[in-house]
């Protein structure tokens, strides 16, 4: 047990989350030791940029759709070494809250009750909006995709360009089934186009691109 009880009270001040004697180890959502809910220590240094988060989210999409052609403009084409590494630190961030995305990013605006949706330079006609729970466990974030923001919807197959296409009204357009796993990060949808099978892959219900389908 500590030797000064400061850590017990810096805990109840929510300054830091694990006291060092909680049973089990750290976990961000339940404190063993003062029966509560506790916030996860550290929350985002303000260090970080929105340029990094961005660049985050690229490695996200090139993880997940890495046969996509993304062509970012600079510096995200080529990013420096300090960039690079804040991604990796945004990678690296667990349990995130509204509150910690809006120190950075801005303040969200509201897509609907647990709906946050923050604005990208990258994706001008696009929110990144993030649900999250609605309990006393607080805005930790749950999932996340983009919403249009201006601009119209695809109307016409000539249109279905990457990063200008949102999964939904692709599958107005052509008629899609439902999805039916609407909280993947990742889709790839196979459809035609005059005869010719194709394949449509979306990540956080963007459109990342399309190709001819490899299957026989």
């Amino acid at each position: 047990m500590p030797a000064s009880d400061e850590p017990y009270r810096r805990h109840e001040r929510r300054e830091i989350y694990f006291t060092g004697s909680c049973m089990g180890g750290p976990e961000p959502w339940w404190c063993w030791s003062c029966e509560a809910y506790a916030d996860p220590e550290p929350r985002p240094p303000r260090t970080l940029t929105k340029e990094g988060y961005q660049l985050a989210l690229l490695d996200d999409m090139r993880r997940l759709a890495p046969e996509a052609p993304l062509s970012p403009p600079a510096p995200y084409d080529d990013p420096p070494a300090h960039l690079l590494e804040e991604a990796g630190r945004w990678n690296a961030l667990e349990s995130q809250k509204i509150a910690d995305l809006s120190a950075i990013l801005g303040d969200p605006v509201s897509g609907g009750p647990s709906r946050h949706r923050f604005s990208l330079p990258l994706w001008p006609d696009f929110w990144l909006e993030h649900t999250t729970m609605d309990t006393p466990i607080g805005q930790y974030v749950l999932n996340r995709r983009f919403v249009r923001r201006s601009g119209e919807p695809m109307r016409s197959p000539d249109h279905l360009r990457p990063w200008s296409v949102l999964l939904p009204e692709a599958q107005a357009f052509f008629g899609w089934e439902e999805n039916r796993m609407p909280n993947a990060y990742w889709h790839v949808v196979p459809f035609q186009i005059e005869g010719r099978r194709m394949e449509a892959c979306f990540v956080y219900g963007l459109l990342q691109h399309v190709s001819e389908s490899s299957e026989d």
